[in-house]
């Protein structure tokens, strides 16, 4: 997981990426590009848009 991790972050300055393990096979779950987490809202509420439109995906 570390490994994976690594490669998929390598030039991305913030991020956490979950992994789930399901017996004994190994899934990605997501990439979460906001710092706190989803602990706040983005206010105003147009930068939910803004900063989504900056992601490639």
């Amino acid at each position: 997981m570390v490994e994976l991790s690594r490669i998929l972050v390598r030039n991305i300055t913030s991020v956490r990426n979950d992994f789930y393990e399901v017996i004994g096979k190994l899934y990605f779950g997501e990439l979460i590009f906001y710092p706190v987490f989803e602990m706040e809202s983005f206010s105003p509420g147009y930068w939910d848009d803004m900063v989504g439109s900056w992601l490639i995906i």
